[in-house]
């Protein structure tokens, strides 16, 4: 859980370096929600909104809205605001992210309004409302200077202290350690403390893990990228809707299988130990656009990519995962166990109950091929440094997954074979992340710098959203 989401949610794509003069809009607003005159309202909602936004009774209906907001935040302490970059269905388009708090609270609201493109850009409805952990002010150095990390800790001691985060962070830079930190508790009693050793659920992070093995395939020549599934699996629902659909499809998420990991299965789901029992589901879930048509991310592609890797090796999908990732990248600490084992020092998933107290989150008993895994933050450095080197696929296999594969599709986000690729700051990065409820991982590998950022936490907490995004954006320079 990113944030706690209050009206319909985006997803973000980069930050904008360079701040427009439209941000202004956002003190605009806040002022607007503050104040207690209905005339004044309306003289600044006609200042800052489009006049698509103001025509016949919009006009109205946003008053409305401020004075809503004015009633259920009021008064609010402006922070700041900045326009973000996003990602949608009709291309790129420009949010205005808006930080302010209300008297006494500890989070922050972040209110985002879509932007009309220039030369209007001004604002066009509301986007959401969501809480985040504390907006801030970066500093302006490198992420190699001491003043850079002493802020860092202050940041993260912050967070620990107001909203009780707890996990991991490292950042690798040249091939050297230059700063980890483990913090907080890996059990909701508090007894036993987060350091160098304990074991994160990876959420999605596995599916790098199965692409990977997917391309070791192809490279010996036992598979092929435009291999139909029907090849290898015949227990589709509609078999000729099956038959378009490839490897390649599967690995880049535009397939159009059906999402097998839905509310009626999550019972089911938590007993499953094999990828055979993930994949009857899978079966049943149908489809939900042509192949190639789009851009849909899926966890049923990776299930299907990890029995597609039994079939053709014979061997179980985590021996091989094991046999392919693990030990040539020397993460000997990591794997797909079992949920609870007291034999591995796993840090137990966590999530708030009603009295704000955290309690284990429920998960299933083991992992799959699209996630479940665990790792730390040691072992994930030394998986980029594995890529890095070429120790696990060849560098032209490699250069291969992490060309983007959606580009010009519907909801295209950038995604290549079983890597996210992004930019911010002018820096490109691959990496992927994950998310369940008491999981959240991320992995990135910025090339231009040759640096590694890795972050983990066991817990529902938007504190690890605000640690992660501005590490990155420490990382690149994006202010």
């Amino acid at each position: 859980m990113s944030h706690k989401v209050l009206f319909f949610f985006l997803i973000p794509l980069h930050v904008s370096c360079a701040q427009s003069e439209k941000s202004e809009y956002g003190r605009l607003f806040i002022e607007a929600v503050n104040s207690d005159s209905e005339s004044k309202q309306m003289e600044i909602i006609r200042q800052i909104f489009s006049q698509p936004a103001l025509s016949g009774t919009s006009g109205d209906k946003l008053l409305e809205l401020v004075k809503r907001l004015h009633t259920n935040f009021a008064p609010l302490e402006f922070h700041h605001s900045e326009i973000v970059e996003f990602h949608g269905r009709s291309g790129m388009s420009d949010v205005l992210h808006i930080y302010a708090r209300k008297k006494g609270a500890v989070m922050w609201t972040d209110m985002q309004f879509r932007l009309e493109p220039p030369p209007s850009h001004k604002l066009s409805s509301l986007g959401f409302i969501a809480e985040v952990a504390e907006p801030v002010y970066l500093p302006n150095g490198s992420i190699q200077q001491k003043e850079t990390l002493d802020w860092l800790n202050k940041y993260i001691d912050k967070l620990q202290h107001d909203n009780a985060l707890y996990g991991s962070i490292a950042i690798d830079i040249g091939g050297k350690v230059h700063y980890a930190r483990h913090f907080g508790f890996s059990d909701p009693d508090k007894k036993k403390a987060i350091d160098e050793t304990t074991l994160f659920n990876l959420g999605s992070g596995n599916k790098m893990f199965t692409a990977l093995c997917i391309a070791k395939l192809a490279e010996s020549g036992q598979i092929k990228y435009d291999d139909k599934i029907t090849k290898y699996l015949s227990g589709f629902s509609d078999l000729n809707k099956a038959d378009k659909i490839t490897i390649h499809h599967l690995l880049s998420h535009t397939s159009g299988l059906g999402e097998y990991w839905a509310g009626q299965n999550n019972e089911a789901m938590k007993k499953f130990t094999t990828i055979n029992e993930h994949l009857s589901l899978v079966y049943q879930a149908g489809f939900q656009f042509d192949a190639g048509a789009e851009y849909g991310y899926c966890n049923s592609n990776y299930i299907v990519l990890g029995a597609i890797i039994e079939k053709v090796t014979g061997m179980d999908y985590y021996d091989f995962v094991d046999q392919t990732i693990y030990k040539p990248a020397g993460m000997y600490l990591s794997g797909s166990f079992t949920y609870g084992d007291k034999t591995k020092n796993l840090a137990i998933p966590l999530s708030r109950n009603d009295k704000d107290e955290w309690i284990e989150a429920q998960h299933g008993t083991r992992g799959s091929s699209a996630g479940g895994g665990y790792s730390n933050a040691h072992d994930i450095l030394l998986f980029s440094k594995a890529l890095k080197n070429n120790a696990i696929v060849k560098a032209e296999t490699f250069s291969n997954m992490l060309v983007d594969k959606t580009t010009g599709l519907k909801d295209a986000e950038g995604y290549g074979y079983g890597f996210m690729l992004s930019k911010g700051g002018g820096q490109t990065a691959y990496g992927h992340g994950g998310t369940s409820k008491g999981v959240n991982f991320e992995f990135r590998y910025f090339p231009a710098e040759d640096i590694t950022l890795v972050v983990f936490c066991n817990q529902d907490n938007g504190a690890y959203d605000d640690l992660k995004k501005n590490a990155i954006k420490l990382i690149t320079g994006e202010r």
